[in-house]
């Protein structure tokens, strides 16, 4: 099956990226894309962008020759009690929240279980994401039955990041696919993200594709499997949504 909708691009906004926002349209376009997600991090990297550059996503286009282009933003847990890094003008503005543990300038130690499974589970449950980003990071230990189950509960979907299978988080694969595993027992609903950094892998999802044909998952749970899977996803979220943070 061809996924041609993409809920994790990043632009040259965070420095470690290396394609405009231009750029990564015209590729999109290029590739046939419906729909794509722009995920610049939130401030708390260091190379993130001030936060009124977050704020004023409001003037990109909702749709360009065909594509709809979604607002969004890659929160960073910044301790375990369910906290991020954006404020309340940045959040009003996204259509789509992604969040993830980053490394230690956005959340500190990395490698204790309880803690990093506190700090997903909470974020969850305070209702302020809709997409927990790159959970298989070997780094960043957690329960990921937990995780899961608590992700079913409060309607939020785990990402498969084609990225985490390619050239980052070396070491998350056999991660992933347990995750999926865990996905495809409790029912949870999935996202894919490319998580690209450079125009040229918008839209690859080919090691995505492999775990999930690995698992037999099953695409009703893939949010961005179809316009409307993602246009119900959305409505759900929108409505569960925190209006405050």
């Amino acid at each position: 099956m061809s996924y041609l909708i993409d809920l994790h691009i990043h632009t040259n906004v965070n420095p470690h990226a290396y394609s405009t926002l231009e750029e990564d349209i015209n590729s999109a376009l290029k590739k046939g894309m419906k729909v794509i997600a722009i995920t610049n991090h939130g401030p708390a990297l260091q190379d993130s962008p001030h936060w009124w550059s977050l704020v004023n996503m409001k003037v990109i286009p909702r749709e360009v020759e065909g594509i709809r282009i979604l607002r969004g933003v890659e929160t960073n847990l910044i301790d375990d009690r369910g906290n991020f890094d954006i404020n309340q003008r940045v959040y009003d503005v996204m259509d789509i929240i992604l969040c993830g543990l980053h490394p230690v300038e956005a959340y500190g130690e990395v490698g204790n279980k309880e803690k990093n499974t506190r700090a997903v589970l909470n974020i969850m449950r305070k209702q302020k994401i809709d997409i927990m980003v790159h959970l298989g990071n070997p780094q960043f230990p957690i329960d990921y039955e937990a995780v899961v189950k608590e992700a079913k509960e409060q309607n939020v979907a785990i990402e498969l990041n084609n990225s985490s299978l390619v050239s980052s988080r070396l070491g998350s694969e056999p991660n992933c696919q347990k995750i999926l595993e865990l996905c495809k027992q409790h029912e949870c609903m999935i996202s894919l993200g490319t998580d690209s950094h450079i125009s040229y892998d918008i839209g690859n999802f080919e090691q995505a594709k492999r775990l999930l044909n690995n698992t037999d998952f099953p695409e009703k749970y893939i949010i961005n499997s179809s316009i409307e899977s993602l246009e119900n996803f959305l409505r759900l979220r929108k409505n569960l949504r925190a209006k405050e943070i």
